[in-house]
């Protein structure tokens, strides 16, 4: 999907794709949703060299102000009516063998929350009913499947909220909003929901901002499992990528958040963390964030060999598919 992911190639030999291994050091996880003029998800899909695709966003939670009870949900261009997005979420895991998650969050708008404990198992129930396996019971109580009977293969948290003044529910001030009720909403899909189905297995993922400790995840991640982290490092210079490739060329002091990432005591000790960087120069904040073939390659080279290490995160897929180049990142 991007020139960075195919100087990587340079590091291994290339093989063929095999079956997602969620241990594995090479995937390639791509968010999906928010691109101008974006291409159906299925296109995302074919590409051979992705192997977990990120639906984004639900980012209207149900305590929130204006939501109506409901989670609401936003993928660009793409929704209207949703209508292919179900249809290609089975093609893609059918199909092309990709995983495909669910994420919750995003950077816009800013004002979602969870008001306490109990909310966040409804809310986690009610994901769980909407875009888990169907059951007639749902179905009977007419509640909505916004992707008829597709199935996503877990949820990630990308969590960014920002509230002044902080966020009140049934007149009670909810000051520590940015962490509230997420390690319990987590559980309950790992411990409670993902449990009713055997017939395959269900991740969940966070995609915390490169500083240490994160501001909305950084306790969640001790308290609640994970089984990936997708690491944005960019946006923030002084722990981003940018600034490891720097760091190891001798050009600064500062350097890539990684290491401190990787000495997180961790609820899950077996999590794996994948470098999160812009598919091309247009899709962070600013062009110094995305890494040239030759600086991508540097970094990775690096810490491939690290145990944590699961792979590489893009953000976002149809920034991605405006680059020409895309090998896989394989062992």
């Amino acid at each position: 999907m991007a020139l960075i992911i195919s100087t990587l190639v340079a590091l291994v030999s290339l093989v063929s794709a095999a079956t997602f291994s969620a241990t594995a050091k090479t995937n390639v996880a791509v968010y999906w949703g928010q691109g101008s003029y974006q291409a159906r998800l299925v296109e995302t899909c074919m590409n051979p060299n992705v192997d977990i695709v990120i639906l984004a966003f639900v980012n209207m939670f149900p305590d929130q102000q204006g939501s109506g009870g409901y989670p609401g949900t936003n993928f660009g261009n793409a929704c209207g009516t949703c209508k292919y997005i179900g249809p290609d979420i089975d093609t893609c895991q059918k199909t092309y063998g990709k995983k495909v998650l669910l994420s919750l969050g995003g950077g816009y708008p800013l004002n979602y929350f969870i008001a306490g404990p109990q909310r966040a198992v409804d809310f986690a129930q009610f994901m769980w009913g909407a875009f888990g396996p169907p059951t007639e019971a749902w179905f009977n109580a007419k509640k909505p499947r916004p992707f008829g009977n597709a199935i996503v293969d877990g949820f990630d948290f990308d969590i960014e909220s920002e509230i002044v003044p902080a966020p009140t529910y049934n007149g009670v001030t909810i000051n520590n909003y940015m962490t509230r009720g997420y390690a319990k909403m987590i559980q309950t899909f790992k411990n409670d929901l993902f449990p009713k189905d055997t017939t395959k297995n269900y991740y969940l993922s966070g995609a915390p901002q490169c500083a240490v400790p994160d501001a909305h995840l950084g306790t969640v991640v001790q308290q609640a499992w994970f089984d990936f982290l997708f690491i944005q490092f960019y946006n923030t210079a002084s722990c981003s990528a940018r600034a490891g490739v720097q760091h190891i060329q001798g050009k600064s002091k500062n350097d890539i958040g990684y290491n401190n990432w990787a000495n997180v005591n961790f609820y899950n000790k077996n999590v794996k963390l994948y470098i999160g960087l812009p598919a091309n120069v247009n899709a962070s904040g600013s062009s110094d964030y995305y890494l040239p073939p030759q600086d991508a390659y540097t970094l990775f080279k690096k810490y491939l060999p690290d145990s944590k290490f699961g792979g590489a995160m893009l953000w976002e897929a149809t920034y991605g598919m405006n680059n020409v180049v895309c090998a896989r990142l394989s062992t």
